[in-house]
């Protein structure tokens, strides 16, 4: 609103004074709208306070919904190593006595140890097969079809062969430099563990010295020799030997994981072993506990947002809304609510998970431990249904979405608030415009009356003066 600062030019009338004081009054219906609109924005905030926490409890709920958690295993081993050991939830819980006679390997090759192999152009031809015994004599088996990979070489060089073996990734065998101190040696190694993937290399022209028979008996001097030979892995499970052509076994103990990475050494001929596998709760009740917080974090929330202090006759931002307190009471219940037809265990109170005397939700990880190892009650089944039945995390999560998804409760309450908002603005729009119009009108008026009560007043000195100059009578 404008404002004049001067008092009455004539009069000495304090205009600014008076229609400061007018306008005061005037103007209490603006401030009237201005905390209106302010509570209602209070509103706003505080349902966007129970979305989120609402939102963070979902993300707790959908955790619960995975039948993994409730049914994984932890496998350990003790012994002499040799492996890694994991577990999944097909694994039944009991121990097994596990040996590692030995790891899969690559074939690995290198040129001479004490003269250096310079190649020239020409092509390289590898076989893929198994080294076998046959008539007491080792031989190379060619695989049946034939796997085979060629390279047609142009350069000169050590390097280039390198570089141009490791560029094609059809061949199956990588290259490598490496300086014994005195000679460079080109290695070549396969890309695959197992007996089957040995590879016999054919060379001509200038490749003719990387030819080489993985069944042949080569020394370090030789054109071509084996650093290591393609082989199995070797272990025994509960006493029956088993072969892999890798070092990552899953398909023996179901569930169970090996991952070797030690074999014997010295005159040791296996590494001696027990796997055990056991319930893995770990999971399961870090999920149930994040719940249980997420819940308690709603339920905190709610409750200081529509509290009422009788003390201090002060109410919260949401006291007395039906909406605040319709989400609380329908989460408890929905805790509370029964399922059939999942397991003996037909409700979360059974399993451990319950309310306090002061509504805060608790979670008994020994009453959950117990539940969870008997198969009866079905704990996993609780939380996660069956093809027929939903359980608690699916029916818990339909709940919140129709709290907090785009067509839910809390936002057509908050679209109401801020039609709200909308129409007080509008309002304290138009009235403040109208009262912009009041003040201009008492300026416009008490100037009016200033310049009368000044024109009067300068009559009022004339006649006054006039008066003193009269002639003075007597009477005698």
């Amino acid at each position: 609103m404008a404002g004049i600062t001067s008092t009455g030019l004539g009069s000495g009338l304090d205009i600014e004074s008076i229609v400061s004081q007018l306008m005061t009054v005037e103007s209490r219906p603006l401030s009237l709208l201005a905390a209106k609109e302010a509570s209602y924005q209070a509103k706003l905030s505080a349902f966007g306070q129970i979305k989120s926490v609402l939102s963070s409890l979902q993300t707790a709920t959908t955790a619960l919904n995975d039948a993994d958690k409730f049914a994984a295993t932890k496998a350990t081993s003790s012994g002499d190593g040799g492996f890694t050991v994991s577990s999944s939830t097909a694994a039944s819980t009991g121990s097994y006595s596990v040996d590692v006679m030995q790891m899969a390997k690559i074939q690995r090759i290198s040129t001479p140890a004490s003269t250096s192999f310079v190649p020239s152009a020409g092509t390289l031809t590898i076989n893929f097969g198994t080294v076998s015994e046959v008539n007491g004599s080792n031989t190379f088996v060619d695989d049946v079809p034939a796997r085979t990979a060629s390279l047609d070489f142009t350069g000169s060089t050590l390097a280039e062969l390198r570089d141009a073996i490791n560029a094609d990734s059809t061949l199956g065998i990588k290259a490598s430099i490496v300086n014994n101190g005195s000679q460079n040696q080109l290695v070549l190694s396969g890309t695959t563990t197992g007996a089957n993937m040995a590879f016999k290399l054919t060379g001509d022209n200038g490749l003719a010295g990387l030819s080489f028979d993985p069944a042949a008996t080569a020394a370090p001097t030789d054109t071509m020799y084996s650093v290591q030979a393609a082989q199995d892995a070797r272990i025994k499970v509960d006493g029956i030997e088993i072969t892999r052509g890798k070092n990552t076994i899953s398909d023996v103990i179901e569930g169970v994981t090996l991952t070797l990475t030690k074999e014997p050494s010295g005159t040791a001929t296996s590494l001696v072993n027990t796997v055990s596998v056991s319930e893995d709760q770990t999971a399961a009740k870090s999920a149930i506990e994040a719940f249980v917080k997420a819940y308690n974090e709603v339920s905190s929330t709610i409750k200081s947002l529509t509290a009422y202090n009788t003390d201090t006759s002060t109410a919260s931002t949401l006291t007395g809304d039906s909406t605040a307190r319709s989400i609380a009471s329908q989460l408890r219940s929905s805790l509370s609510a029964s399922f059939s037809g999942l397991g003996t265990a037909t409700t979360m109170s059974q399993i451990g998970i319950s309310f306090d005397k002061d509504g805060t939700l608790a979670f008994d990880s020994t009453k959950f431990s117990t539940a969870l190892s008997d198969s009866d009650m079905n704990v996993s089944a609780l939380f996660t249904g069956t093809d027929d039945v939903d359980g608690f995390a699916t029916t818990f999560n339909a709940r919140l979405s129709a709290y907090i998804d785009s067509d839910g409760l809390i936002a057509a309450r908050t679209e109401g608030i801020n039609s709200t908002i909308k129409s007080i603005t509008k309002n304290y729009d138009t009235l403040e415009t109208r009262l912009e119009a009041t003040e201009a009108r008492y300026r416009a008026q008490f100037t009016s009356l200033d310049t009368l009560i000044s024109g009067l007043s300068q009559t009022s000195t004339y006649l006054t003066q006039q008066l003193a100059n009269l002639p003075s009578f007597s009477s005698k």
